[in-house]
């Protein structure tokens, strides 16, 4: 274990034997949990408040903490306080600080060994156009989750779900195949140009329907922008009406689904296409998947008709208006507790097979969890997806509860997050407005340029490469460090301060510290430091000390944002330490070893922090 969580362990234990003295069995692991920093830092370090055990005791509260502060002795504890009903400890940093900053210098600080095996499922973008802002968020959330769950011990598997059977992939298929071509120019980045072709035969043909007046404006935009694809489109569809058109695409869809030998070769074709796109630009930002998974194999593999015969078999799927639906008439306030389902969301029935005989991504989203689940033995699967499939998400955990996948719908985790927005830019998918990953990222670099020049001594390729890897930690910061459940404002100007809670400020002073010791020129040894100074530096000391358990609660919570915050208030601390307490000039040699040991902690500690958000800590900048 670790010093500081070994000494609260320790604490805890202390005020549970003297509360069990006075007849009162305290839960360990609730005291525990009650732990916590006091609102100010002369109140104590942490405290345990005792109000309830007072009550049980038929004592005031504070007579009880005073009386428990004068008899509890802990080796590492300096000092109790009695605050009211909260027992305050003063941790003697003097006492501690050899065994934590021996820690905080080893690589492996900050990992666990809890033994779990889970699957992470994020970015799974529609093959139909490139990635973009919100793909990046959810792309980000998912590979931080499951390098922090990894750090917690956790064996992890990442998988991409390639949505290639839908309405979605089979316009774009549908747009290509009267256009007589399958394969972008060589020129173009695939997924580019593949989204481009799939905006504009959604505006010609939406063009042609009922929402005409919305699309013809939207069609006219785009061909501004590309004159001979519309072009090309409008003249292949000039003769068919808009429910032409659609029973074409619902056609080839089946067909799709049927595994016919030409809409296969031309499916497939396409969407490895686009996804060599999206293979190329995730190298960029650093992020692989260990499974590919085809929503095309799950139809083909039986799994789909085998989800559907047994919801017949077991009289949970009913036809309603031709279409085969299950109705949750089940669904109590118990079942919604253990599923997770909030009280107010309304559940209407899930469609499984529409009247056309074609079956909806939900259906098929039964048996991919099925499948997740099974291949990797998971105790849990954690499907990273926005908060607007929040019903959807729903209705996937209470089919597979009807269906007596029990186990599968209470450990199946909808990990929702908000939108982005960047003020100013507005995106649509369908419409051709797309606030790109690779646009993001080319933008990022050309202002973080300048940025870099003024403060680095670095040259040509080496300043390229700082330019690159300080624009991607930028943007992974500013998707991971602000909570889940938060919509993020993406502003320049905050994601690239070099000054305060940013990656490059993070980064920045891992570089700092990473040149002090190189500056310094020797390794560093905690048999000579002079610990009898650590008091002087408890805040920096004791901040270092917390990162095990920031990583822990971050995979507890599946909170990355927790190792963000942690970072930036490290960072604080650390430039504070650096502006005011000279290192390499340090004349006393014990003190000048305790700085050295504090300097490397620091640096080990902002790399592992960073690395569990996928961000690079480069050496110098």
């Amino acid at each position: 274990m670790y010093a500081l969580v070994d000494l609260k362990n320790e604490f805890i234990k202390k005020v549970k034997e003297a509360l069990k003295e006075k007849g009162v069995e305290a839960d360990e692991l609730e005291l525990l949990r009650s732990l916590a920093p006091p609102p100010s830092p002369e109140l104590g370090d942490w405290g345990v408040p005792l109000f309830k055990y007072a009550k049980m005791l038929k004592m005031k509260p504070y007579d009880l903490v005073k009386e428990l502060s004068e008899k509890i002795k802990v080796k590492g504890v300096k000092e109790l306080k009695a605050v009211g009903g909260y027992l305050n400890a003063f941790v003697d940093v003097n006492e501690i600080a050899k065994r934590l900053l021996e820690e905080a210098i080893k690589e492996d600080y900050g990992t666990w060994n809890v033994p779990g095996r889970r699957v992470v499922e994020h970015t799974s973008a529609n093959p139909v156009h490139p990635l973009h802002i919100g793909h990046v968020r959810n792309m980000f959330l998912g590979d931080s989750l499951a390098k922090i769950l990894k750090n917690y011990g956790n064996e992890v598997q990442t998988r991409f779900y390639v949505n290639d059977v839908g309405r979605q992939v089979t316009v774009l298929v549908y747009a290509l195949l009267k256009m007589g071509r399958l394969l972008p120019p060589e020129e173009q980045k695939p997924d580019h140009w593949y989204g481009i072709v799939y905006s504009v035969a959604n505006a010609v043909i939406e063009s042609k329907g009922p929402e005409r007046d919305e699309w013809v404006p939207i069609l006219e935009e785009l061909r501004s922008k590309y004159p001979e694809i519309v072009k090309e489109l409008e003249e292949k569809l000039k003769d068919k009406s808009y429910e032409e058109i659609n029973k074409e695409i619902s056609d080839l869809m089946k067909r799709y689904e049927n595994k016919e030998e030409e809409a296969v070769k031309a499916f497939r074709t396409v969407v490895n296409k686009v996804i060599d796109g999206f293979k190329e630009s995730m190298e960029v930002v650093g992020v692989r998947h260990d499974v590919w998974d085809w929503e095309s194999e799950l139809v083909w593999s039986g799994m789909v008709d085998m989800i559907l015969k047994k919801a017949k078999e077991l009289g949970i799927a009913k036809v309603k208006d031709g279409a085969l639906v299950i109705e949750f008439n089940f669904l109590n306030d118990e079942i919604r507790e253990r599923l997770r389902i909030p009280k107010g969301l309304e559940i209407p029935p899930l469609v499984l097979v529409r009247s056309d005989g074609t079956t909806l991504y939900t259906t098929r989203d039964i048996a991919y969890t099925i499948k997740k689940f099974e291949e990797f033995n998971a105790d849990e699967v954690i499907n990273v997806i926005a908060t607007e499939q929040r019903l959807p998400q729903a209705q996937l955990r209470l089919a597979l509860w009807a269906l007596g996948y029990k186990r599968y719908a209470e450990n199946l985790i909808h990990y929702a997050y908000e939108m982005v927005n960047i003020p100013g830019m507005k995106m649509s998918g369908r419409r051709g407005r797309m606030i790109t990953l690779d646009w993001l990222v080319d933008e990022a670099i050309k202002r973080v340029k300048p940025l870099v020049e003024e403060r680095s001594v670095l040259q040509g390729e080496e300043r390229e490469k700082i330019a690159r890897v300080v624009a991607v930690g930028a943007i992974k910061y500013a998707m991971v460090s602000v909570s889940k459940d938060k919509p993020i404002t993406f502003k320049w100007n905050e994601v690239l301060n070099f000054e305060r809670s940013s990656a490059p400020y993070i980064q920045y002073t891992h570089a700092r510290a990473v040149g002090i010791l190189r500056k310094a020129n020797e390794e560093v040894n905690l048999d000579k430091a002079d610990f009898s100074k650590a008091e002087a530096h408890r805040e920096l000391i004791l901040k270092i000390g917390e990162f095990p358990e920031v990583t822990r609660k971050a995979a507890e919570d599946l909170a990355p944002e927790k190792i963000a915050v942690y970072l930036s208030e490290l960072s604080d601390l650390f430039n504070k330490f650096y502006h005011e307490h000279p290192v390499s000039k340090e004349p006393d040699e014990g003190y000048k070893q305790l700085k050295l040991a504090m300097v490397k902690a620091v640096a080990n500690t902002l790399r592992r922090g960073l690395d569990l958000l996928g961000i690079e800590a480069p050496e110098r900048m």
